[in-house]
């Protein structure tokens, strides 16, 4: 018994020592960290967004003609597939319109064509009337000229005559004049008395017989000459002259007439003829009657196919019910495809100028991921709720299911630099401040703070251009300054 007790004696103190020794042994080695060695590797700098899934392809569909609705067979977040007939329209006021309009369109085809052959008609009314106008004047002049020659032949001979007749009116008044002084002194003769009486004269009875008969002779002279001055006044103009004086006369009178009237006639035919402006005015009204049936015919065929969809999607956005009014170019609905989605995601303007197109990206959905690529960049920027601007970008999901859903919100990382056998160290072993990035490594048993100058960050790793080295040991887990220098362990993960 007693040996038994010496033995677990010393075996105890065996153990004391033991575990007294370690404990010392541990405490001079110092703390232990987990550490990783500086590698050379591959690294690609990230960007990490949110996103929302889409269509590749979205098409708003406005209202291709001013029509009541009669049916919309959809409802948002409905899928329809290429071809279905998504909005149907009544076209029962459009039969009506294309009724009137093919009625008004018959009315300005006649009214141009009627207007035309009556403008046609008054043009050869016109022409004649203005031939006539040009002969009446050609006739007018001619049969004046000809009665100017039976005039001018006429005034000299009438001149003539006239002059003789003047000359023998003068006889005649001298005659008439000497007659009077005879018929005077006759008178005064014929005072004798009568014979045997006082103052009774033969003489005077004498006188007085010699006045009467020369009284007689002159009575007898002024007979010739009036019988002369009669017939020298009635050889003024022969029967033949006079009569064609009268024909003449009567035929300007019926040229004066009937010019008169081709005159009148040529300016209102004249008047009622179109001219090219007042033709080319018809024929636009005419062409706008057309084209008014026309459309109506279009949009009326329009009505009766009704909206249908170009290709397989969702309806994202509807703003059209049934029974509605929708004018023309009213946005009616927005089909987003589901044959090729995409996540379009915002992108700050301290990160836009390191996206390119055809980076890799992985957009994440309920714990799947998606391998696709930068497809388009917007070039326009657009303000967020904090009036920060971001640029949309867009990234491909090739191979999306059921899970990708449009509208649903995805997490989208996009790789932008890309650097190949450089020194890299993990995320957690990465620090900064005011002199710059820095870490921790393990040098000769203690703690160093090292300075470096930094690449490419992706969230995971970090690229280290200067440093370190690689196969330095690099403290993953967190320390502070006041662990700098001191003894430290480092178990390698």
């Amino acid at each position: 018994m007693k040996k038994n007790l010496i033995i677990k004696l010393v075996v105890l103190c065996l153990a004391g020592v033991l575990i007294t020794g370690g404990v010392v042994y541990a405490v001079n080695l110092g703390k232990s960290y987990t550490a990783c060695e500086a590698a050379v590797s591959e690294i690609s700098g990230t960007i990490k967004e949110t996103g929302k899934i889409h269509g590749a392809r979205d098409k708003v569909y406005y209202a291709s003609v001013t029509a009541s609705v009669d049916t919309v067979s959809v409802k948002e977040g409905d899928r329809v597939k290429k071809g279905d007939i998504i909005v149907k329209y009544d076209a029962g006021d459009l039969k009506r319109m294309l009724t009137e309009a093919e009625i008004r369109s018959e009315q300005a085809e006649l009214d141009y064509s009627g207007r035309v052959k009556e403008s046609d008609s008054y043009a050869s009314k016109y022409r004649k009337a203005k031939d006539d106008d040009e002969a009446y004047a050609i006739l007018y002049w001619l049969y004046r000229e000809k009665g100017d020659e039976i005039s001018e032949d006429e005034f000299a001979r009438n001149y003539y005559l006239q002059c003789q007749i003047d000359s023998v009116n003068k006889e005649i008044a001298e005659k008439e004049r000497e007659i009077a002084e005879g018929t005077h002194e006759k008178n005064e003769a014929m005072d004798y008395g009568m014979p045997g009486e006082e103052g009774y004269s033969e003489d005077e009875v004498d006188d007085i017989k010699d006045a009467q008969e020369e009284l007689d002779r002159l009575n007898e002279e002024l007979a010739e000459l009036k019988k002369g001055l009669y017939i020298t006044s009635a050889g003024a103009a022969t029967p033949e002259e006079n009569q064609a004086l009268n024909d003449v006369g009567n035929v300007m009178e019926d040229i004066t007439r009937n010019w008169a009237e081709a005159k009148n006639n040529k300016a209102t035919y004249e008047n009622m003829i179109l001219n090219e402006d007042e033709k080319e005015a018809l024929l636009k009204n005419t062409e706008l009657s057309r084209e008014e049936k026309e459309r109506i015919f279009t949009d009326l065929q329009k009505a009766e196919s009704g909206i249908r969809a170009d290709f397989s999607g969702v309806i994202t956005e509807l703003g059209i019910y049934d029974g509605g009014f929708a004018e023309e170019g009213t946005e009616l609905f927005t089909l987003e495809t589901t044959e090729e989605l995409v996540c379009r995601t915002d992108i700050s303007r301290y990160d836009i100028p390191g996206v390119h197109i055809g980076q890799r990206a992985v957009t994440e959905i309920g714990g799947k991921q998606y391998e696709g690529e930068v497809t388009k960049i917007n070039s326009l920027a657009t303000a967020d709720s904090s009036d920060k601007s971001r640029i949309e970008v867009e990234v491909s999901l090739p191979g999306a299911d059921e899970a990708a859903i449009i509208g649903m919100e995805a997490d989208v990382t996009i790789y932008t630099e890309v650097a190949d056998n450089v020194l890299v160290i993990p995320v957690e072993a990465f620090y900064s401040d005011d002199g710059g990035d820095y870490c921790y490594t393990v040098e000769n048993a203690r703690i160093s703070k090292k300075y470096v100058s930094a690449g490419i960050n992706n969230g995971d790793e970090v690229e280290i251009k200067e440093g370190l080295k690689k196969g330095d040991i690099v403290i993953t887990d967190a320390v502070t300054d006041e662990a700098a220098g001191t003894k430290a362990r480092y178990v390698i993960n």
